[in-house]
This record gives structure tokens, C-alpha cells and sequence, in this order.
């Protein structure tokens, strides 16, 4: 099975990389402050646990691509 070896080809990176273009044209679906977040990392609970402790919303992107925007709001509506 090959692997990805440019992380800047990942899909997260590409989310991340439409969210700054978005941005600079005033355009951005996504919160100010947020950390894109590989969902099949074996790190990705840590690291979303990370980003809320710093005050950052979460987009979790999967393998085939779909986001999920999820800041403190949205996990205390679901509570």
C-alpha cells in the first residue's frame, strides 16, 4: 500500500489551504480560529483535545474528504 510522503497533499492540508483562500477573499465557512484535524490520525483525540484547551474550533476531516466544523457550542448543544 503506498503512503502519502508530501503531507502538503494530505487532505487535510488541502482543507486547510481552501480555508486561507476562502479567507483572503472574505469568504471562509470557518470559524477564526481553527485547527484542521486528520480524523484517521491515531493522534486526533489528543489533538482535538489540544485544540479546545488553546480555544480553537475543530474541523475533523476524514478520508473521503467530508468536514466537520465542531467548536465548544456545538459539543455543549449536544450535551
Amino acid at each position: 500500500m503506498a503512503h502519502n510522503v508530501n503531507p502538503s497533499e494530505s487532505l487535510t492540508a488541502k482543507a486547510m489551504d481552501r480555508a486561507i483562500d476562502l479567507a483572503i477573499e472574505g469568504k471562509s465557512p470557518y470559524p477564526e480560529h481553527a485547527a484542521f484535524i486528520d480524523a484517521d490520525s491515531p493522534r486526533a483525540g489528543q489533538e482535538i483535545t489540544r485544540a479546545f484547551d488553546e480555544g480553537y474550533a475543530v474541523v475533523l476531516v476524514s478520508a473521503d474528504g467530508r468536514e466537520r466544523v465542531i467548536t465548544a457550542k456545538t459539543l455543549t448543544a449536544s450535551a
